[in-house]
């Protein structure tokens, strides 16, 4: 695999990924590197540019929404991290913050009341990172990232870095321009697509100005929501379909699945939570094929009830 995987403490050969999935699923990875910061990002890089690294390169923050493969991954799983949580979230006046991708949303959130900043109340609920909120346009609670989002920040393979407005990003329900299929050819990031293998390393976010006490009891409330309603104390991926467009009003994929009576199904160690339909947990020596074979027997069952297809949230690597 080359020098450098030798000469970094960081960086460790020969993991597996289900100790970086919160579902505790994956097998083994060539190489792991965790990355906070623009200079260790551009070491990324430029080793493999030098082929001291195995390719591809894989970025992930705290693996909350992706579904790794039982048989692993060829190639690096460089994941985001923000090891100085005070530097790597630097706050401005009137409710703004630069935020590094590494960045834990509940930290975030939490730094965001103290200060008496509103509007990331809902962040609290969600246990992922900047990173990967930005990817997919995260939301809880009725709130989605790019109420927050003002601009990106990406670093393109070449280490170059660009700064998209957050017009520019295509968001809509759970998904992102880093959502839509490149072309084969040549791309710019003006053009409405992203440089082949491009990486978010930071968002310029903006709330209000409200009352400490206010916000505080507002992260209060969604934490206590989450609490009462989701599997937070069993592993899993977070919500596993997008609520659905069609259907009865106001039925969500976790009502549909739960009046299709399919709370407690299981599949070799993964089952659908008794707490949250839409959530799958594992029970224990769970695996992907347990993870997709439940997935496609809850839609089946779903079309068939209702008639309406669910589409999957969760992301499913090298499936």
């Amino acid at each position: 695999m080359g020098a450098g995987l030798s000469c970094s403490p960081r960086i460790r050969p020969c993991e597996r990924l289900s100790r970086f999935s919160s579902i505790r699923i994956g097998g083994p990875v060539s190489a792991v590197i965790s990355v906070s910061g623009l200079p260790e990002m551009e070491e990324v890089f430029s080793l493999r540019s030098r082929e001291e690294i195995p390719g591809p390169l894989h970025f992930v923050g705290r693996g909350s929404n992706i579904l790794f493969p039982d048989r692993g991954l060829e190639g690096t799983l460089v994941r985001l991290e923000a090891a100085d949580l005070s530097s790597a979230c630097r706050w401005r006046e009137g409710g703004e913050v630069y935020v590094e991708a590494g960045y834990p949303l509940p930290a975030l959130a939490r730094e965001a009341a103290r200060r008496g900043i509103g509007g990331f109340e809902f962040l609290s609920g969600i246990p992922g990172t900047v990173g990967g909120a930005t990817v997919m346009n995260a939301g809880a609670g009725g709130r989605e990232w790019a109420s927050l989002c003002r601009s990106v920040t990406i670093m393109t393979p070449a280490g170059s870095l660009e700064t998209l407005p957050a017009e520019s990003m295509a968001y809509g329900y759970r998904t992102s321009l880093f959502g839509r299929k490149r072309p084969s050819g040549p791309e710019e990031t003006g053009s409405g697509h992203l440089p082949e293998g491009s990486v978010v390393v930071g968002a310029l976010l903006s709330g209000f100005l409200a009352r400490p006490e206010e916000c505080q009891a507002g992260l209060a409330r969604h934490l206590e929501y989450r609490k009462k309603t989701q599997p937070i104390d069993e592993p899993s991926l977070g919500s596993v379909f997008r609520n659905p467009s069609k259907g009865p009003p106001g039925y969500t994929a976790g009502r549909l699945i739960e009046e299709a009576g399919l709370k407690g199904e299981f599949r070799g160690g993964v089952m659908v939570s008794r707490r949250h339909a839409n959530f799958f947990v594992n029970a224990g020596g769970g695996c992907e094929r347990d993870f997709r074979e439940l997935l496609d027997y809850v839609s089946s069952r779903v079309r068939e009830h209702w008639g309406i297809v669910l589409e999957p949230e969760v992301k499913v690597w090298n499936a």
